[in-house]
């Protein structure tokens, strides 16, 4: 009898270890396979890219070590949200991107990044500085995919951040480089940028570098609210300015 009994204990403990060992390597594989993804607005404007490629010129000539730290001009953006993904969350975010543009109509279908000259910030990154209206539709963008986001299961990474939109030029590493930094600051009033581009489409990339740049996951493309229902006057009401092209703009 005790022995049947002392089966039965040794039973049930190998179950409830084997049972342990296998939620353990779930979380495991679950924690391991997490990793970073970032909503982003692709500045491809030609005039842009010139622009950004005479300052980049500028710098390495005047200092080759700046080479290692130019940004790639094929991949020039405005970083919006960071979110955690993995395996799990594929799905969910991809009706999120599909669902995206219709959400976002009333805020901005035609997203302008216009700058006005560069700054040098947290002295590491020479960032192409973008005009006060531009800031505030792409922060409102910003806040609308966060807002967005809390109805889902996909966690931001950024929401303790203040939102300070940018393109960024030049990014140095932690280590100092006070020289390559003294020439970022002095040069700022040199640097020519001064027109922008009208963004019509969210791009999703993963965080972790890839190649040149990132691997997309999957993009948004925007589109007005006549697009998904019958335009009615509240629709627009408080919709941003839209302009579909520079000549529009008093820069």
């Amino acid at each position: 009898m005790s022995a049947c009994f002392f089966s039965i204990f040794q039973s049930l403990q190998h179950n409830m270890l084997l049972k342990t060992f296998v939620f353990f390597q779930l979380f495991v594989v679950t924690i391991s396979t997490s990793y970073n993804a970032f909503f982003a607005l692709m500045v491809t404007n030609p005039t842009v890219v010139q622009q950004v490629n005479q300052i980049e010129t500028n710098l390495t000539q005047t200092n080759a070590q700046f080479i290692k730290f130019v940004h790639n001009t094929s991949h020039l953006h405005v970083r919006l949200n960071t979110i955690e993904l993995n395996e799990t969350r594929l799905e969910i975010i991809q009706t999120f991107l599909k669902d995206l543009p219709k959400a976002m109509c009333n805020v901005s279908y035609s997203i302008p990044a216009l700058f006005e000259g560069t700054a040098v910030k947290a002295n590491t990154t020479l960032h192409g500085k973008l005009n006060a209206m531009s800031s505030t539709v792409i922060s409102s963008v910003h806040q609308k995919i966060y807002s967005l986001l809390n109805g889902t299961e996909i966690p931001s990474i950024d929401e303790h951040e203040i939102f300070h939109p940018r393109m960024d030029i030049v990014e140095l590493d932690d280590r100092k480089h006070e020289d390559l930094l003294q020439i970022m600051s002095n040069r700022t009033g040199d640097f020519k940028l001064n027109t922008g581009d009208f963004i019509k489409e969210i791009v999703l990339y993963n965080g972790n570098p890839s190649g040149d740049f990132h691997e997309e996951i999957g993009r948004a493309p925007l589109a007005p609210c006549s697009n998904f229902t019958v335009l009615k006057p509240e629709l627009i009401s408080n919709r941003v300015p839209i302009f579909t092209n520079l000549d529009d703009m008093d820069f």
